[in-house]
């Protein structure tokens, strides 16, 4: 195909305006992720500094890092509507024309950009939003959290004076007609789900063009987290057939 063909000519200004359109949605993560830290560090240090200063505040900061995840995390759907799309170009038309005869058989490679070419017409994001939820614990909002929950753990343990028993660290949780253990039930109870939920997501790492599966499928190997993305049957049969 000539350089200066419309087909190639297309695909190479189509390729450079998703690389932009994924530029500006990880732009706006960046940004979201700016918010909860700069509110975390403001607020923390406001409730460590002041000893009246209740400690369900922190569970309200919490709260607030909760809304902000969900607020990236459908950032991050998008942005992932864009990745899926430079990766399809990658693989099909970008490693084929840098390495003639080695990768998906063209059959297969033209599929693909069929496909590729349908989806242009449904913006919606093919990432659920709990995996995307998952992401963003793993990258930033894990430890976001991880610190917040520190923060309230010290709190009940320094404010107003030091506890002198794990039995009173526990009641002193409570949050008024909630009581201490109860608090505390809840929030050991979010915070399983929490990590099970980052856990659970497959992870955004590839190898050999194969997503690797979730950090708990690598840790368990249970069929039911089995994700990784098999080959196409006719892909394999191109690679293993002796004539092709």
């Amino acid at each position: 195909m000539d350089d200066q063909s419309p087909d190639r000519t297309v695909m190479v200004h189509f390729y450079r305006a998703s690389v932009i359109h994924a530029d500006v949605w990880r732009q706006r993560l960046d940004a979201t992720t700016n918010w909860a830290i700069v509110t975390n560090a403001a607020m923390l240090s406001f409730t460590l500094s002041q000893p009246d200063t209740p400690h369900f505040i922190v569970l309200l900061l919490i709260g607030v890092n909760f809304l902000l995840m969900i607020m990236e995390s459908r950032r991050y759907q998008l942005y992932d509507l864009w990745r899926r799309r430079i990766r399809c170009l990658d693989r099909y038309f970008i490693a084929p024309n840098l390495a003639p005869g080695h990768g998906p058989s063209p059959d297969h490679a033209r599929r693909e950009l069929k496909s590729l070419a349908d989806d242009l017409g449904h913006s919606y994001p093919q990432l659920s939003l709990i995996d995307a939820l998952g992401y963003r614990l793993r990258r930033n909002y894990g430890y976001i959290q991880l610190i917040a929950l520190g923060t309230w753990c010290l709190k009940l343990f320094i404010h107003p004076t030091p506890v002198s028993s794990a039995a009173y660290f526990v009641r002193r949780a409570h949050i008024g007609y909630i009581s201490g253990p109860m608090t505390m039930t809840m929030v050991v109870s979010l915070t399983l789900i929490v990590v099970f939920v980052a856990l659970r997501a497959p992870s955004e790492q590839m190898v050999a063009w194969q997503q690797l599966p979730s950090p708990i499928e690598r840790l368990f190997r249970l069929p039911i987290f089995h994700r990784r993305m098999a080959l196409d049957e006719e892909e394999n049969f191109h690679r293993h057939d002796p004539k092709s």
